[in-house]
């Protein structure tokens, strides 16, 4: 591999986790890199092939650059892919990913596999292929991701679920969820595809006809994957664990948990490292944490949920009356699907940031009038703090890009916010 890059002039546009591990994989193996900064510097290095971050939109200038000189563009992913000589696990999906492909990566490890845990979490996957350190890399991929796939063939594929998301970049539904299904796209008959029967609508799978293996998971009873039945996990009629003996709280984690088990199950991973991790295993920052009690009142920070689909989840978790903080920037939705599917419990809602009127909007559409929008950050945490409910809850069901730089930072000011209260 490394002779088939040696001296080549790669360009590499973007300079987050991807464009910064494509750099770094691509120098290792011999290529000469440079970042793209605008034309006239990318046609004097005369690149030999391009390599895009995920979040670099086809609009942008290194895509008309590439196209005016010839050069042919890969992803981050799909560089991987050509580094990558093991094993692949593959998960996608509008939310979850990141649980998910935590949680199978631990299992592995547990079992006694080297995993690499790349992708959209730790390490870009060109630059852990590119290193070869490990027996199975697990990888969390985006749409915007497999947007560039060509030969990516993960042996193991999950989509956790589909609801809209980035409907801003991919305009409508049916591309998000074509993006989506490019998952499976060169997978065979030797590979195996999981899919959330519970979360992934029809309409989604509409012209889809993988050639893998498929396995499905269901907190709704028995099917041919891993599912719910009683107070078990089970796999295939194999009882894996209690329910109660699973750390992760709420349903939605327990629908992450079945998609993990499916994919280690067909890895041959024994049930004795899967219940370890099942009993010990916790979630990142800023995805459903609880924060503090301060005087009778629970602070739970889910700032990670950035779509509807994942307050709705954060929701339903709470127990009590509960005020939720919404919005952020703006992902080319509407809100009235959150307001038709918030738990009765949701008795306020502080909206914020560049959704907030179409928050507000939604909600009067919907019957649901006790929302109160704020244009700063911290007016509306007081606001929300000052009420009567048992839990404040941040779930933005947006991106964070309009007031802070990451939906970690949107997290941690909540959580400043929290101590702030408590010392007062």
């Amino acid at each position: 591999m490394e002779n088939e890059w040696k001296g080549k002039r790669i360009l590499i546009a973007g300079q987050g986790v991807s464009g910064t591990g494509a750099f770094e994989a691509l120098t290792h193996a011999g290529a000469v890199c440079a970042y793209f900064t605008d034309a006239q510097a990318a046609e004097a290095f005369a690149p030999h092939m391009t390599v895009v971050s995920p979040g670099i939109a086809e609009d942008k200038p290194v895509f008309a650059f590439a196209a005016e000189h010839n050069v042919p563009v890969i992803g981050e992913l799909e560089l991987g892919a050509l580094f990558n000589t093991k094993p692949v696990v593959a998960v996608t999906g509008t939310n979850g990913k990141t649980t998910v492909t935590q949680l199978i990566g631990q299992m592995l490890q547990n079992a006694g596999r080297r995993a690499a845990v790349c992708g959209n979490v730790g390490v870009s996957f060109a630059q852990a292929a590119q290193s070869g350190d490990y027996d199975v890399a697990v990888v969390e991929v985006s749409s915007f991701q497999l947007l560039s796939v060509r030969t990516f063939r993960p042996h193991v594929a999950v989509i956790t679920n589909i609801s809209p998301d980035h409907l801003d970049r991919h305009r409508t539904m049916q591309n998000y969820c074509a993006a989506k299904r490019k998952i499976a796209q060169n997978q065979t008959e030797d590979d195996f595809l999981i899919l959330s029967q519970d979360d992934i609508p029809l309409y989604a799978l509409e012209h889809f006809m993988p050639r893998a293996q498929t396995l499905y998971t269901s907190v709704r009873g028995r099917l041919r994957g891993a599912y719910l039945l009683g107070d078990g996990i089970y796999y295939r009629s194999e009882r894996i664990c209690d329910i109660d003996r699973v750390r992760l709280e709420g349903e939605h984690n327990l629908k992450n948990v079945l998609s993990a088990v499916c994919a280690v199950k067909v890895l041959g991973v024994e049930n004795a490292p899967i219940v370890q991790t099942l009993t010990t295993f916790t979630p990142d920052a800023h995805r459903l944490q609880l924060v503090a009690r301060i005087r009778g009142k629970s602070y739970y920070n889910d700032s990670k949920g950035t779509n509807i689909a994942a307050s709705i989840a954060a929701a339903q978790a709470m127990c009590g009356d509960t005020c939720m903080i919404v919005g952020g920037s703006d992902k080319g939705y509407a809100y009235d699907e959150l307001f038709l599917r918030l738990p009765a419990a949701v008795t306020r809602v502080a909206a914020v940031g560049q959704t907030a009127q179409k928050v507000k909007e939604a909600g009067e559409r919907c019957g649901f009038i006790a929302v109160q929008t704020f244009d700063d950050f911290q007016k509306a945490f007081v606001w929300a703090a000052d009420g009567p409910e048992e839990n404040v809850l941040l779930s933005p069901a947006s991106a964070s890009f309009d007031m802070f730089s990451s939906y970690a930072e949107r997290g941690e000011t909540f959580e400043r916010l929290v101590r702030n209260a408590a010392e007062k």
